[in-house]
């Protein structure tokens, strides 16, 4: 009986559990103590980085451009997957602003 398959499927979800505990840790500490402004910011970032990813692994000039570029895909995917489990925190308004 080979055993690879099921290695390869155990240590997927031991992985995967791994990076959904990292989330879970990751909102739990930084949701409401962001700003929005901030927010906003490094998740343009994040997206910034996944499309020069893109363009970088499917640019034909360069094997150095697809390497780094999968590796910025990855790593700014992965980002934003983590960031967009965060909440930033709501927006404070003073009394005097909102009475005018």
């Amino acid at each position: 009986m080979n055993l690879q398959p099921l290695l390869f499927i155990a240590g997927f979800v031991v992985i995967l559990g791994l990076f959904i505990a990292f989330i879970r840790a990751v909102s739990s500490r930084l949701s409401g103590r962001i700003g929005q402004t901030q927010f906003e910011r490094w998740e343009r970032v994040l997206i910034g980085g996944i499309v020069l990813g893109v363009v970088g692994m499917f640019q034909p000039w360069l094997f150095a451009g697809y390497k780094y570029g999968f590796l910025l895909l990855l790593f700014s995917t992965l980002g934003f997957i983590v960031w967009s489990h965060i909440t930033p925190a709501a927006p404070q308004y003073d009394e005097q602003s909102a009475s005018e």
